[in-house]
């Protein structure tokens, strides 16, 4: 009795132990974090079937779907076919191997798209899986991190290997860890930089000043901003480079990160400027120019040296103000140089520009031209500051009026199309020109010129050489012949031969003048321009890396520069003073070069040789770019000619490079695309073939899947085929394409091939050209196919329609899918970007937007009634 007591107690309470541990299991279940679902397993002629059997909480919030919602269902019942297909075969995996597995996976649920960590555990009973049991964690907003670092990461490497200056980080032991595209293009490096130092790339002198400088940044801890001369391949380089230090997560030093901007041509910029200056100082000091500088809100004037002495005083006897000038200026001529100003100041004038009197230190009164600008205005366009500057016109002023007793021209010499002539009577103080001398002044023939105002139009700066010569003619009978310049009555400036003969009377005096007057403004800018090349070829003949040089109608150089001598293994001096057939080692090269430049010579035009090659003096051929150009040599007057020779041996090389590379490409595309077509055909021949004689529906369906996928890896080839002629076409000229034809074929393609689709052409499609090229039926074809693959109904209902504008026809295709988010229509013609659950490559629809673009047209998406899309293609019609 005791005996059967206590078995009978042990049994009861390992009952009631049992229930304990059951309830603890229910409540660590119910109230788990991690959401938890009980999924059941069996198996039936070979066939597993899964069917979810509790969730908890956690599962239950996360997902949106209750235990009511999941008791009973199968995966494909639960989440549809696509995405319970792949949750089943994680289930049979886990079952199969019989083991826990971890995966992770991206599902939608009521609750919402997340995505998932899931641990999968079977439960066996008698060697057999009877139940799995699943814990899952949303890592939503990991992978979003994770997706966003990631993009954040290419937006980094984009704009890195964007930017024009040279960025590079360096670790404390000075080893280059990362250098940009800008960066290695400076030091000519194709190899991997990572784990170079400055020895590597520099001259000792130099690495040891770069890596002075890193350790300054390392010890102090501050940005540095350094301006450095460095040798590159291309040559040295003035850079502006600024270094700061670069710490971990614990704030320690770990390298230093550098960005150098060129600043060669600043630098140059600014040295021209300051020379500039320099000269432009010089100048008003050795012309005796006075210059004045007004702060019109104080009435305070800066005046310098020049502008003192001009009026015989030192500037410490000159107050700054602006009462200094007034107070010298003729009272007959105050109220026209004050008027003057009111109306620059009031912006009625470009220049303030008067001429008046101004009295010396000694008393006497003094002719002045008065220049000046407003340089400065404040918030409100008030001026608030101005320069300018005087210039002494006494002594012109005077022979001004000596010219006013003077006869006006009369006409006499015949006139041409480029000659007129004119004549003075001193006697009558007369002034005539014929028709030409008008046109050439741009005067109207019925207006009077008065004798003063002929002078007046020579330029200022050639007023001197006329008036000398006009007063050696009337004085002394001299004649002239000069090649002046005139301002014209509408303010341009053109050069003229002058030529003046005295006209005398019977007693030998002189009573007037008779002359001609020629345009020769285009012959003066061509000598005026060589003039300025001979000038500054000199200077810069030796900074210039390509072949430049002169030779005269013998072939001996007279001129070259460190490059051409290169090409010959010569030095400048052991090349000038030679013939080219001393020189050069190859007598057809210098029979060649000979005839282009007497050609040059001869015709007096330039010439743009084009390629050509030189064999240099180390039997190396050459590829050069040429241009001739027509040359007087400035001591001499003798004709020559001036080459300037690029070499572009290495740029002809890299091209063929590219092009046999492009060529090779197209080979291996085409080859590869009809190997796979070929191996699709036979999948899925076979498998047609196959589909009739399964032995249950759900192999048919197996059968009709891989049918369809392989029609549809068809497609991406052809996919491909559009990408690769995209990626390597050399130009993309357009041309006129039929319209209808390309719509035709593509929109007959469909209807032939998708079986599940239907297409209606919505009006007549018009009969134009528009400008593209051969691939814009892959723009058809593409968004065709896109509205028939990615459509959810059990028919793809697609109608095409067109509207014809002034210079443009859109053509919309619209579908009865499922429409496209307003906050995706941009991003789906992005590269890579896929829709509503899609297969693809994701390319379809970016190729179809590049191409778009290229043809100078726009496409883009709308809403279709009442459900699905609509894309809209404008192309611009063909001239």
């Amino acid at each position: 009795m005791g005996e059967n007591s206590q078995s009978t107690n042990d049994t009861d309470r390992s009952r009631t132990n049992g229930d304990d541990v059951s309830n603890a299991y229910e409540a660590m279940f119910r109230e788990a974090d991690d959401a938890i679902f009980l999924v059941d397993v069996a198996r039936t002629d070979g066939e597993y079937e899964f069917t979810f059997k509790q969730n908890n909480t956690a599962h239950q919030q996360q997902t949106g779907l209750t235990e009511d919602a999941m008791y009973g269902q199968t995966p494909r019942e639960l989440l549809g076919e696509e995405q319970g297909a792949a949750v089943e075969a994680n289930y049979r995996r886990c079952v199969e191997r019989g083991t826990t597995i971890e995966y992770e996976e991206r599902l939608d649920f009521p609750g919402g798209t997340s995505d998932w960590q899931t641990k999968l555990t079977p439960v066996t009973e008698d060697g057999a899986v009877t139940q799995i049991i699943g814990v899952a964690r949303d890592i939503t907003e990991q992978k979003e991190r994770e997706r966003e670092h990631q993009r954040t990461y290419r937006r980094f490497q984009t704009v890195l290997e964007t930017m024009s200056a040279a960025v590079f980080l360096k670790d404390t032991e000075g080893r280059y860890l990362l250098m940009n595209q800008a960066c290695r293009d400076v030091f000519d490096i194709d190899e991997d930089p990572v784990g170079m130092t400055d020895e590597d790339l520099f001259p000792e002198a130099v690495a040891a000043q770069a890596r002075a400088d890193d350790r300054r940044v390392i010890e102090d801890g501050e940005r540095i901003e350094i301006e450095e001369t460095l040798p590159t391949p291309a040559g040295e380089s003035i850079r502006l480079t600024r270094k700061s230090p670069v710490y971990d997560e614990s704030g320690s030093i770990r390298g230093v990160c550098g960005v150098s901007t060129d600043i060669t041509e600043q630098t140059e910029r600014e040295r021209a400027l300051q020379q500039i200056k320099d000269r432009l100082e010089l100048a008003v000091e050795g012309a005796q120019i006075g210059v004045w500088d007004w702060d019109m809100t104080t009435d305070e004037v800066e005046f310098n040296d020049q502008w003192a002495q001009m009026l015989g005083h030192s500037l410490d006897e000159i107050e700054p103000h602006l009462d200094a000038w007034e107070r010298r200026v003729h009272p007959d001529d105050l109220a026209a140089v004050e008027d003057a100003l009111s109306e620059h100041m009031a912006g009625e004038t470009e220049y303030y520009d008067t001429e008046h009197r101004m009295r010396t230190a000694s008393g006497e009164w003094k002719w002045i031209r008065d220049i000046g600008r407003v340089v400065e205005q404040d918030d409100t366009g008030e001026p608030v500051r101005a320069v300018g500057i005087h210039l002494d016109i006494d002594d012109r002023k005077r022979r001004e009026a000596e010219l006013e007793r003077t006869r006006a021209l009369i006409e006499r010499t015949q006139e041409s199309a480029s000659i007129g002539w004119w004549e003075v009577d001193l006697v009558e103080e007369s002034l005539t020109w014929s028709d030409e001398v008008y046109r050439i002044h741009e005067v109207p023939t019925d207006e009077t010129v008065e004798l003063e105002d002929g002078i007046e139009f020579y330029h200022p700066d050639d007023r001197d050489a006329i008036e000398q010569a006009f007063e050696r003619l009337t004085e002394e009978g001299e004649s002239y012949d000069l090649e002046l310049r005139i301002v014209t009555e509408t303010g341009r400036t053109r050069w003229v031969r002058a030529i003046g003969d005295p006209q005398f009377d019977d007693a030998g005096e002189v009573v007037g003048a008779l002359g001609l007057f020629q345009d020769i403004t285009e012959r003066k800018r061509y000598e005026l321009a060589l003039e300025s090349t001979r000038e500054e070829l000199r200077t810069v003949i030796d900074l210039v890396p390509d072949l430049v040089f002169v030779k005269n109608r013998e072939g001996e150089y007279l001129l070259a520069n460190e490059a051409t001598a290169a090409a010959y293994g010569l030095s400048p001096e052991e090349v000038e003073g030679k013939s080219e057939g001393e020189i050069i080692p190859d007598v057809d090269d210098s029979d060649e070069f000979r005839q282009d430049d007497l050609e040059v010579i001869e015709s007096g035009e330039p010439k743009n040789v084009g390629e050509e090659t030189l064999t240099t003096a180390a039997g190396e051929t050459r590829i050069l770019q040429t241009v001739k150009i027509p040359y007087k040599v400035p001591e001499t007057g003798e004709d020559a000619v001036l080459g300037y020779a690029r070499d572009v041996t290495d740029l002809k090389r890299y091209e063929q490079t590219l092009e046999e590379q492009r060529d090779t490409l197209m080979l291996l595309n085409q080859v590869v695309r009809h190997d796979i077509r070929n191996q699709l055909m036979v999948v899925q021949s076979y498998t047609e073939l196959l589909e009739d004689s399964l032995p249950d529906d759900q192999s048919r369906t197996y059968a009709r899947t891989v049918i369809g996928a392989a029609k549809q890896a068809a497609d991406i080839t052809e996919t491909a085929r559009d990408v690769t002629d995209v990626l390597l076409q050399v130009g993309t000229d357009q041309e006129p394409v039929d319209l209808r034809a390309e719509l035709n074929q593509q929109i007959e393609r469909i209807r032939s091939e998708k079986d599940r689709a239907t297409v209606t052409v919505n009006g007549a499609i018009p009969d134009v050209t528009v400008l593209a090229d051969g691939l814009l039926e892959a723009v058809f074809r593409n968004l065709l196919t896109n509205a028939v693959v990615h459509n959810d109904k059990q028919v793809a209902e697609i109608t095409v329609s067109t509207s014809l504008s002034d210079d443009a026809v859109c053509v919309s295709i619209a579908d009865n899918g499922p429409g496209i988010p307003d906050d995706h229509k941009e991003q789906i013609f992005q590269e890579g970007e896929k829709g509503l659950e899609s297969g693809g490559t994701g390319i379809g629809l970016y190729l179809v937007k590049t191409l778009v673009n290229r043809y100078d047209g726009d496409v883009w998406i709308e809403d279709n009634e009442p459900t699905g899309s609509v894309f809209v293609v404008e192309l611009p019609l063909a001239e």
